[in-house]
């Protein structure tokens, strides 16, 4: 593969993992709606917030889980994707699941499904055996997306290649807490989903409002607030739709965002199971590593070098 077509992969690879914190539709629910008429009753918009208010606060004593995510976007900000595995979000975020996806079939060595791995703020793919072979037998890529950021010099490639990645975006307690912000949550009804039982709510967060203190302080920081707020203007995005289905333990069994952005529109639907699974997610041995900023150094040789021979 030559270097430019190395890299195109790369870049088409980053902008799909970098746009998850989109949403979807449920699937297999059975639904009885809520009852939104009553001011103060268990279908109000009062009781709603305080049940998001409560499965928020349960949600904040666990720190991994497993789960199976789905994400449709334009082709240019990634396309489809599928994702399952497990995670954890504290103290920092780790990853070890598995990934298929259009973009991934632009790797021939891939066949459209990779292993991904995140440890340590660094992201590593498995590119497959063709990649290996160009890189002496370095099959992972190793990804450090600050730093490719700080390379390009623009701030709003750093928003954009974190997004999705983060404990922010990442840790479904900090998922309701996005849903408090927003001015008014609605309680859907009663669904089944997978056998669980559940009770779905749904809301909209404008900039505006992610700017706003609507009552969950202690689980959206300053920091998380303007994280949330840079990358929405950064991606365009005006508001975010959000819905969640929570079990009777208080705990979400799924959550879905969407939003338009500047390529279009991206639907992104989680799925959580096993609160407290074991996350074992380890760096590849380095001799199996190549970092991405080797591939884009001798993309930028090759440009140089073409340039001088024009």
């Amino acid at each position: 593969m030559r270097p430019t077509q190395k890299v195109a992969v790369c870049f088409a690879t980053v902008a799909l993992l970098a746009s998850t914190a989109a949403c979807g539709g449920s699937d297999s629910a059975e639904t009885t709606d809520g009852d939104n008429s009553e001011a103060d009753g268990p279908g109000s918009s009062s009781s709603a917030f305080e049940a998001v208010s409560a499965a928020a606060e349960t949600t904040q004593e666990v720190t991994s889980a497993n789960f199976e995510a789905t994400m449709s976007s334009p082709e240019e900000a990634g396309g489809n994707l599928e994702m399952s595995g497990a995670m954890s979000w504290d103290p920092e975020l780790a990853m070890d699941l598995t990934m298929t996806g259009e973009a991934l079939a632009m790797s021939p060595g891939m066949g459209g499904e990779t292993s991904v791995l995140w440890v340590d703020d660094v992201m590593y793919l498995d590119m497959g055996e063709e990649f290996a072979a160009e890189f002496d037998g370095r099959n992972w890529m190793a990804m450090d997306l600050m730093s490719i950021a700080e390379e390009t010099g623009d701030p709003a490639v750093a928003d954009s290649m974190s997004f999705g990645l983060d404990s922010t975006n990442q840790d479904p307690a900090q998922q309701l807490a996005l849903l408090l912000q927003a001015p008014e949550i609605e309680l859907v009804g009663e669904e089944t989903l997978d056998g669980v039982e559940t009770t779905h709510y749904r809301g909209t967060i404008s900039v505006e409002d992610a700017l706003e203190r609507n009552g969950a302080d202690d689980l959206l920081t300053d920091e998380e607030r303007q994280q949330l707020t840079d990358v929405m203007e950064a991606q365009g995005i005006d508001s975010y739709h959000l819905e969640v289905w929570v079990d009777g333990d208080d705990y979400p069994v799924q959550i879905n965002q969407s939003f338009d952005s500047a390529a279009g529109p991206v639907e992104y639907e989680v799925r959580y199971s096993d609160y407290g699974a074991e996350v074992t997610a380890e760096a590849p041995p380095s001799g199996a590593v190549v970092d991405f900023m080797e591939i884009l150094e001798e993309f930028q040789a090759g440009m140089g070098a073409g340039a001088g021979q024009g």
